[in-house]
């Protein structure tokens, strides 16, 4: 039985998808029911075997040469994905995450701009690194949980010759270029540098939530001008891993809550006003330090949390905390795509095809996205003895995943039927193609790095 919110959800599932087509400029067929195909896949194991989809109703060919002449417009696109998301309450923050993926491409000697880049090794004594590009998410977090539901506002290849920083950078100020109210963006260590806080700094209206790594000096606002010589530019030296250069904080609260399983902990968060780091004095930021306690007194981990919150707006301590252990969904976007939208497993022929297989991959979750509250929920045999979720939660990922297709045979789609041109007569007799040009692997040293920031 189909509700009034049901039809609701679906007339805006609808809209989304025109609004969506209309963008495409060239090759615009071909790629919708492409990204039909991969929203609904439950049973491809590459991009080739998605052409066997009901949903993609061309030859296989035209799945690599709509990747080919894909061309769309970029600002239009980003624009019909934003007005997705839910409305901005007066004074609210809208909530977003960053962070860098490997995709390996150990093989691919013709693909160009490869390098080492960090990976996974499960295997003991060997390094974390392997071949392939990296590529940089900023994705939009709900502020409550349990939902691990991330749309990627950007999805984008890391060039070789920027960092995993510069593009974060960038996707932010595009995102601010698009939507001028509050956001408030969080990253893990990575970006805790002094390039990253800096760049945050330069926009007032982001919050930026960064951890930093514990062997890190930091500094107090100097002290006023005494008239005589040079004004200092630094005050006191905050060692994070030295307790006895803290001194007291300028703000602290304590309460105590339950985590996941019942238990109960104490949590400490302490700020300090006005520091900065020596490489970026006049961009000051909020230290926030987190400690967690159990109920017998003992710490629960090892080292305390530290974030940096630039342009705080009137956020409580409290608030910054909830804010920051809401980043690891990003993990589960990166999870997601890997393992059910072919993001590893798809071996294209040129750079420029990987990127847009990115932008597909993109499309393809905000479809799922939108389409949360109206596919009917697909609950395999195994899951059906966990926990019964609440009827007004979301389908997961995976689920919507699965019922994707029996909702699109209900929506049809605005993507025109292929048609018949006869037979193409192929190469002409004897023509035979030049060898592809192989492409070194870039190896971007530390010299190279601290030149490109």
């Amino acid at each position: 039985m189909i509700t009034r919110e049901i039809a609701r959800e679906r007339a805006r599932i609808v809209e989304f998808r025109a609004a969506t087509y209309a963008t495409f400029q060239y090759r615009a067929d071909a790629v919708f029911e492409l990204v039909d195909a991969l929203a609904s896949n439950t049973y491809a194991r590459s991009p080739a075997e998605l052409s066997l989809s009901r949903f993609f109703r061309r030859q296989y060919a035209s799945l690599y040469d709509g990747l080919d002449a894909w061309r769309y417009d970029v600002v239009g696109l980003d624009e019909v994905l934003l007005e997705v998301l839910s409305p901005r309450v007066a004074g609210s923050f809208r909530l977003w995450a960053v962070d860098e993926t490997p995709r390996p491409r150990r093989f691919a000697r013709t693909v160009a701009d490869r390098g080492y880049v960090h990976y996974p090794n499960p295997v003991a004594g060997n390094k974390p690194i392997t071949i392939g590009h990296n590529y940089a998410a900023l994705t939009y977090v709900d502020r409550e949980g349990p939902s691990t539901w991330a749309p990627p506002f950007a999805l984008e290849r890391t060039p070789m010759a920027w960092t995993g920083v510069d593009l974060a950078l960038e996707q932010t100020m595009r995102l601010v270029r698009y939507d001028d109210g509050w956001h408030v963006v969080v990253a893990d260590s990575r970006y805790g540098t002094p390039l990253y806080i800096a760049g945050l700094h330069q926009c007032p209206n982001i919050t930026g939530i960064t951890r930093l790594k514990s062997p890190r000096n930091l500094y107090h606002k100097p002290p006023p001008y005494s008239g005589q010589g040079r004004p200092h530019i630094h005050g006191e030296t905050f060692k994070l891993h030295c307790a006895e250069t803290w001194g007291e904080p300028d703000e602290k609260t304590e309460f105590t809550e339950q985590d996941t399983k019942g238990r109960t902990v104490r949590v400490v968060i302490e700020a300090w006003y006005e520091m900065h780091f020596s490489e970026a004095p006049r961009c000051p930021f909020t230290l926030v330090k987190v400690t967690t306690y159990r109920a017998d007194g003992r710490l629960r981990f090892k080292r305390p949390m530290w974030l940096t919150v630039p342009h705080r707006h009137g956020l409580s301590l409290q608030e910054i905390r909830g804010a920051y252990l809401r980043r690891p969904t990003i993990e589960h976007f990166n999870r997601f795509v890997k393992q059910r939208l072919l993001f590893e497993v798809a071996q294209m022929g040129s750079v420029e095809q990987d990127e847009r297989w990115a932008q597909v991959i993109k499309l393809a979750y905000w479809q799922l996205y939108i389409s949360r509250n109206a596919v009917d929920r697909v609950v395999r045999p195994w899951e059906r003895y966990k926990p019964k979720p609440p009827a007004d939660r979301p389908a997961t990922p995976s689920q919507t995943q699965r019922g994707f297709g029996r909702l699109l045979l209900e929506l049809g789609t605005p993507a025109r039927a292929p048609q018949l041109r006869g037979k193409s007569p192929g190469r002409p007799k004897g023509y035979r193609p030049a060898p592809r040009k192989r492409f070194p692997v870039v190896y971007k040293g530390k010299k190279q790095v601290a030149g490109v920031t």
